[in-house]
């Protein structure tokens, strides 16, 4: 059986020269199969190895394992590399191994995937591009990693197709796509986006400025060069007529829309004919005539339509003008401007700003049809949890407003905005300022603050005793020209004019809190024996989250609906990252500020990904001075890989909470 194997391997090898166009073997290596390679490969990274770890690796048994080794012991001398093989010592090399890496590097691992999303990109591009089915084996030979590897890639596959409403149909020759010729077109959009960001720009004998999209070897086969040359000729011809320039964004997406639509219809592969028909631009009809004389193709009108979809989004076209459906109603600034501020509970001037040009280019850009692949979602979601869970709320109230669909990457975007507000926010002492003696000793007394703090104090209001009987004091400090107290929070009688004795006691008060603040354990109080959950067998998301929420509201730290709600959040942008998932509750259902712990070695089915800890935050405005000091823990936490290792493989409620650093346990 392994002699016949071994024919059909070394067979294969000679067909892929002689396709390459290699008239002889270069290197001794070359003799060994891809079974054989990754042993090779697993030699050179590990200083010891042991036929457990190969047996892990490529799923051969110890008999196959040896004759493999037999094999490469012989080619490594060529080498002048020794394989030994001591019992109880393991496999290891001996010998200068830099010639033999560089050709492996060179030669057989350059173009291979190296990560989890790199080997998504290549399953995809291979199940895309052959019409014939694939077995999981021939994927994990290509990637040089294990089957048990794949398969947990596979999941990221299917959770991608579910997007696009395509699936996975099995036989017993191997797996293949299932999907609509619109579906297999937004496939290819989201694989081009992800590998955008590797455009080079460069700059011809004229002086003139052109971009070079560079792909992994797997998407090269999807599209040839001469659609990617042309198509990025039309686009600089079309830009030079002079009427219309495109942002970054909008030249990637028209540029990625068009060569896959160029791509599919010179081979006779168009899109299903659509319902409505809207009146095309002067730029798309000049755009479609240079395409056409490009490709010497004629476009069909239904694709027409797609191209005037993307030049509308760069004109910024609006309803009024007669050039978008009703149904694609679209918005103004000062109307997205005004209703940030309603929704915000906190913000300043450049986060309203920031959010309101971002929101006027998203919001319009979804209502044409435009999705925004974000390759820093996953990132965003790590290192800024408070930001992405705020940015939740924010993109829930905005989709019930303007009647439009926020996916993740989107919300992302959102919670990049808000985290350049929180960080601003971090450094800076929240201030009121009370007068009683007329708003010009008020506005004064503002504006020498504001000179003498810039980077240290944000004046939040200026106000009278008075308001204060019904807007009570909730900011960090308060700076008065009026002597009075107030319960737990400082507060520093000046005169208006701040003379620098003043300057030098605010100065002291506000170092004082800001010190204070990153020596709270508000994290840990906010941990229960009592909501530490310790699960075996595989579950699923919604049961993970409903069990929690019946807890919760039997404790009494949350009212009837939480868990709903919290589904709800799930739904509309998830909290998954690696292994771990943190939901959060919407403040209203929140009688008592608390943090819930869940963990399943086994795993819980996060909506397609697989999770082991769960973080159930649900916060109120008790904590509100302390959110900044749960968040600064909770960042170190989701950080710090060996201690979420730790928690996850605990089964004891009282080591979690020494974990996680709790000090209320019941």
């Amino acid at each position: 059986m392994y002699f016949f194997e071994y024919l059909r391997n070394r067979f294969q090898l000679i067909i892929e020269f002689v396709i390459r166009g290699v008239n002889e073997i270069s290197q001794p290596i070359d003799v060994l199969n891809q079974q054989e390679l990754k042993v090779v490969k697993l030699l050179l990274d590990s200083d010891v190895i042991h036929y457990s770890d190969i047996e892990k690796s490529i799923g051969r048994s110890r008999k196959t394992i040896t004759k493999y080794l037999d094999e490469i012991e012989e080619v490594l001398s060529e080498y002048l590399i020794d394989l030994v093989r001591k019992r109880n010592v393991g496999i290891y090399l001996e010998g200068n191994t830099s010639e033999l890496s560089n050709v492996f590097q060179n030669e057989y691992y350059s173009d291979l995937p190296k990560t989890k999303e790199e080997r998504v990109v290549s399953i995809l591009s291979k199940l895309l591009l052959s019409n014939d089915a694939q077995t999981i084996q021939d994927l994990a030979d290509r990637a040089f990693v294990s089957r048990s590897t794949l398969e947990s890639d596979f999941k990221e596959v299917k959770q991608l197709l579910a997007r696009y409403d395509a699936f996975i149909e099995t036989t017993h020759e191997g797996i293949k796509i299932v999907a609509s010729e619109s579906a297999k077109r937004k496939l290819m959009s989201e694989l081009l986006t992800m590998y955008w960001g590797n455009t080079m720009y460069t700059r011809n004998e004229k002086g003139e400025i052109h971009s070079k999209l560079q792909l992994p070897t797997e998407m090269q086969s999807f599209f040839s060069k001469e659609v990617f040359k042309k198509v990025l000729e039309s686009l600089d011809e079309f830009e030079e007529l002079g009427n219309l320039k495109f942002s970054d964004y909008e030249f990637q997406s028209l540029a990625i829309h068009l060569i896959i639509s160029m791509e599919r219809i010179t081979k006779d592969e168009t899109l299903e004919k659509g319902e409505e028909s809207e009146k095309l631009e002067e730029n798309t009809i000049s755009l479609i005539e240079i395409l056409e004389k490009k490709f010497k193709v004629k476009i069909p009108e239904y694709e027409q339509q797609y191209i005037n979809i993307h030049i509308l989004a760069a004109e910024g076209k609006t309803f009024d003008q007669g050039n978008i459906s009703e149904s694609k109603t679209p918005f103004k600034e000062v109307t997205i401007s005004d209703y940030l501020r309603k929704v915000l509970k906190h913000y300043d001037d450049i986060l309203i700003n920031g959010l309101t040009v971002h929101l006027s280019s998203a919001l319009k850009r979804l209502y044409l049809g435009l999705s925004l692949h974000n390759p820093y979602t996953d990132d965003i979601k790590r290192y800024f949890p408070r930001a992405y869970n705020e940015s939740i709320d924010i993109s829930s109230a905005i989709e019930q407003k303007f009647n439009i669909t926020l996916n993740e990457d989107e919300v992302a975007y959102i919670a990049l905005h808000i985290e350049a507000f929180l960080e601003r926010k971090k450094s800076m002492v929240n201030v009121a300022i009370v007068c009683s003696t007329g708003l010009g000793t008020a506005r004064l007394l503002e504006q020498r603050v504001k000179k003498f703090f810039p980077e240290s104090i944000h004046i939040t209001r200026v106000t009278s005793i008075q308001a204060l009987k019904h807007n009570p004091i909730s900011e960090d400090l308060v700076i008065s020209t009026i002597n009075f107290d107030v319960p737990n929070i400082p507060v520093v009688i000046v005169p208006p004019f701040l003379d620098p004795n003043s300057v030098n006691r605010i100065r002291s008060v506000t170092k004082n809190i800001l010190s204070n603040r990153h020596d709270s354990n508000s994290f840990g109080r906010l941990l229960n024996s009592k909501l530490v959950f310790v699960s075996k067998g595989r579950e699923q998301r919604d049961d993970v989250i409903k069990k929690i929420s019946r807890k919760l509201i039997t404790l009494k730290y949350c009212k009837d609906d939480i868990g709903d709600a919290a589904i709800n959040r799930e739904n509309l942008a998830s909290t998954s990252m690696d292994n771990i998932a943190m939901p959060h509750a919407p403040v209203k259902y929140v009688i008592k500020p608390c943090i819930s712990i869940y963990v399943n070695q086994d795993g819980i089915d996060w909506d397609g990904h697989e999770v082991n800890l769960v973080f159930f935050i649900t916060i109120n405005h008790e904590v509100q001075d302390e959110v900044e000091q749960i968040y600064k823990y909770f960042n170190d936490v989701l950080e710090n890989k060996p201690l979420l290792k730790r928690v996850i493989n605990s089964t004891s409620v009282d080591e979690i909470l020494k974990l996680l650093g709790g000090d209320f346990i019941e």
